[in-house]
């Protein structure tokens, strides 16, 4: 962020115009300056995943809501994709309506995917140095604004579902307007200076995952252990899980290579949800479910062939109480 300079009459006006929620910082010619703070807390990344068997390609297509508490514009957006081997990183089979730049940007470990934005005039987006997907506004007056949502973010891969590191980043446009509007006496900030990455959000969003056994869950329960692997979990990574009240919960359930999904069951408290799941041998399913106030019970079933060609069958409950 470039260096802000102010001068004492400037001052005077800030402190009349700005909203009351503000940071002041000290500047090295003895005076000091409020800025807005840039919170967008409560600002969430949603996915919803669908996956095409004929391509075998999952879908993740995200929306960024914006609270109407959030004081700022949300501005971007980045997620986690790195991988654990190394790939080609353009992959044809994937759609996608960006304009990648020549150089190789993203590690050749990264996950391959196909990228789509709502607009490419108003959003920008890529993968950065560090395996990261990113998108980001164009201009401040595109980003979305406090009480809205954005849609049309769209990632194709061919890895299935996990749990990734996703972080949501303010627009720092009411930085700007000051630092545009003011007169240079050469004053710059001490330290703490002004920094928009403390306003950043750090959540976690569904996101294509490279995962091994060890970071998938069995349910728990049978026997033998081979049968406990027709239904495994990126999320929950336990029977028993304690979650936030009055909420969405998404079930990231990996299936077994020889399940047979026409046994495959699905109840919510009794309910019959099988029609949720869409269970393919070797696939996986992210699934939202919805959380009260009172102890909920999801449980699956699938029958499977063992590799002695026995049958058997994989029948978990995953209990999840509200706090």
């Amino acid at each position: 962020m470039k260096t802000l300079r102010l001068t004492t009459p400037l001052l005077v006006l800030i402190a009349v115009t700005l909203s009351a929620q503000t940071t002041t910082y000290k500047l090295s010619d003895g005076t000091s300056v409020a800025l807005p703070d840039l919170t967008i807390t409560g600002s969430t990344l949603d996915c919803t995943v669908s996956y095409d068997a004929s391509r075998g390609v999952y879908r993740y297509a995200y929306t960024i809501n914006a609270p109407a508490t959030n004081l700022v514009a949300v501005q971007a957006f980045d997620i986690d994709i790195m991988g654990k081997h190394t790939r080609t990183q353009i992959d044809p089979t994937l759609a996608e309506n960006i304009v990648r730049v020549r150089q190789q940007l993203q590690p050749y470990s990264a996950i391959p995917v196909g990228v789509t934005v709502p607009d490419p005039a108003r959003w920008r987006a890529g993968i950065g140095r560090a395996g990261n997907l990113f998108a980001s506004a164009r201009k401040s007056v595109l980003a979305v604004a406090p009480g809205t949502s954005a849609t049309g973010f769209v990632i194709e891969s061919h890895l299935p579902p996990g749990i990734r590191k996703a972080i949501i980043s303010p627009s720092r446009q009411p930085w700007l307007d000051i630092m545009d509007n003011t007169p240079d006496n050469g004053a710059e900030f001490l330290e703490p200076h002004p920094d928009e990455r403390q306003f950043e959000v750090t959540t976690t969003a569904v996101a294509p995952a490279e995962l091994s056994d060890a970071d998938l869950f069995d349910g728990g329960g049978q026997q033998p252990a081979e049968v406990n692997k027709f239904l495994r979990y990126v999320a929950p990574t336990q029977s028993r899980n304690k979650v936030p009240a009055n909420t969405t919960y998404t079930v990231i359930v990996y299936y077994g290579a020889t399940i047979n999904a026409a046994t495959f069951s699905a109840t919510l408290d009794g309910v019959d949800i099988t029609s949720r799941f869409h269970p393919l041998p070797g696939g996986a399913d992210a699934v939202k479910i919805a959380i009260g106030t009172a102890t909920t019970k999801l449980h699956l079933s699938v029958d499977g062939t063992k590799a002695s060609g026995a049958k058997g069958t994989d029948s978990d409950t995953l209990t999840f109480l509200p706090q």
